[in-house]
């Protein structure tokens, strides 16, 4: 995994890097579980657990604005798309 540090970047909930299966580089917005969201609702277990994840392509960060390194021949096409997982409740 390839992962872009920089100082603008959140130090929690936010994460910028690339899987070494993917062509792309992934803004990941994560929110997690508090005491509080344990008391409020029976389908988290610990502190910490993943409540939801958005996961963004991106080609700069959006913190600091460095373009990211390239990974070879990466279709730009796939750049913006998106994708969140709610688990939050059962569906």
């Amino acid at each position: 995994m390839n992962e872009h540090n920089c100082k603008a970047l959140p130090k929690t909930g936010v994460s910028i890097y690339v899987d070494e299966d993917e062509t792309c580089w992934s803004l990941y917005i994560t929110q997690e579980a508090t005491e509080q969201d344990l008391q409020q609702s029976s389908y988290f277990e610990n502190v910490g657990d993943t409540m939801w994840q958005t996961r963004l392509h991106i080609l700069h960060c959006p913190f600091c604005g460095e373009k990211l390194p390239e990974l070879g021949s990466v279709d730009q096409a796939n750049y913006g798309y998106f994708q969140h997982n709610d688990f939050s409740s059962w569906k």
